[in-house]
């Protein structure tokens, strides 16, 4: 069933790229650099938005398959893969959510996802998918946004998750999604816990790193 698309979906897409941009300068960029180096053979990226990620690729990816549910941020994607397509053997783009993803089982070598789990609306079910799909040994890079451990912090993003919601397209800011990576079918191989260079305080708590499949 198609997923429902609201006006501030579309504001967002508009937006989006321009407010992370900011952070991207500041560091984030090299964070990504630095985690993405590490996909290898066929490789997914799930939740693309506007395609932070795909100057970052590598030649050690031999297929790209870049993935997006919103057809707002489809239109991001398409642009810039035709305008400057990543460094890798091959690409295509895919209009889907994460928590049915159209690929057999074992098939992936390398599974990719950046600040997509505050708005996937299943993310223990996403994470199973994740799983499923990637061969025995195949790795899942991901960086998210998170709750804050901070006590106080965390309160302010618990009290400030309704009006975020609706001004950033339904993100949550304060997701528990370590836990959910603890609890999945993969095994964490390393994590950072990180603060985004200048980043509103309700996405500012980060976590970087790499899971495995069993």
């Amino acid at each position: 069933m198609p997923v429902p698309f609201a006006l501030n979906d579309r504001f967002f897409a508009w937006y989006y790229p321009h407010l992370v941009g900011i952070s991207e300068r500041a560091g984030q960029a090299e964070r990504r650099r630095a985690l993405l180096a590490e996909a290898r053979g066929r490789t997914l990226e799930i939740g693309a938005g506007n395609g932070y990620n795909l100057p970052h690729y590598t030649a050690a990816v031999d297929h790209l398959v870049v993935s997006e549910p919103s057809p707002f941020m489809l239109e991001h994607l398409r642009e810039r893969l035709e305008a400057d397509a990543p460094q890798v053997g091959s690409w295509e783009l895919v209009q889907t959510g994460a928590e049915e993803l159209p690929f057999d089982d074992a098939t992936l070598d390398t599974v990719t996802g950046s600040f997509v789990h505050c708005t996937i609306p299943d993310p223990p079910r996403a994470l199973a998918e994740i799983a499923r799909v990637l061969k025995p040994g195949g790795r899942y890079l991901f960086m998210e946004h998170v709750r804050s451990a901070r006590p106080v912090h965390g309160r302010i993003q618990d009290v400030l998750e309704r009006p975020h919601r609706f001004v950033a397209a339904g993100c949550y800011p304060n997701r528990p999604t370590e836990r959910w990576l603890s609890e999945s079918p993969l095994d964490i191989e390393w994590l950072n816990h990180e603060d985004m260079p200048r980043a509103l305080m309700t996405v500012r708590p980060t976590i970087r790193g790499v899971a495995v499949k069993r």
